[in-house]
């Protein structure tokens, strides 16, 4: 009984080493992955767009004033862009100060790798601000304005001048 029970056993472990499992594969056809790009750029003004000039006493007609506006706009850019800066009109109410007087400057440091022009005067015609800003996800502006000689702001009507200002981001 022994001896057919250790035949079996063999027979069992011969058949059993015997298979050899084999894994199944299978493979697909060719996959095609599209990454389609569409030139995109924004502009988005910061939470207080709005540049005051407070002219209340005698000392603030004597000198130069700058507003700072940090994080005043945001540019979302897929390529390098260029971006220029113009008011829409006179300052009104009528017979306020020439545009000239207030000049716009973005600072090196917040020019997204790009060329600042310094001391650019407000214009209804759109002038250059900043050359060859890099391509980003994000770039935040500072912008200084500045009223560096504040001599034409004598003989006005004590009332608040405004204009509006656009910015414009093109890409190269």
């Amino acid at each position: 009984m022994k001896k057919n029970l250790l035949i079996v056993f063999i027979a069992v472990a011969a058949i059993c080493f015997g298979f050899q499992a084999k894994a199944q594969t299978a493979t697909s056809g060719p996959v095609t992955v599209n990454i389609n790009l569409t030139d995109a750029i924004s502009i988005t003004l910061g939470a207080s767009p709005t540049v005051d000039f407070n002219y209340t006493t005698a000392a603030d007609y004597a000198a130069s004033k700058t507003v700072t506006k940090a994080n005043h706009f945001t540019v979302v850019s897929n390529k390098p862009y260029d971006l220029t800066v113009a008011a829409t009109d006179a300052f009104t109410p009528a017979g306020g100060p020439a545009l000239s007087i207030v000049t716009v400057t973005v600072p090196a440091a917040t020019a997204n790798g790009g060329t600042p022009v310094p001391n650019v005067p407000l214009s209804t015609t759109a002038a250059p601000l900043v050359n060859g800003s890099t391509a980003s996800t994000g770039a935040v502006y500072t912008v200084d304005y500045t009223i560096s000689n504040p001599a034409s702001l004598l003989d006005l009507a004590g009332s608040t001048y405004s204009t509006t200002v656009t910015y414009t981001a093109t890409q190269l």
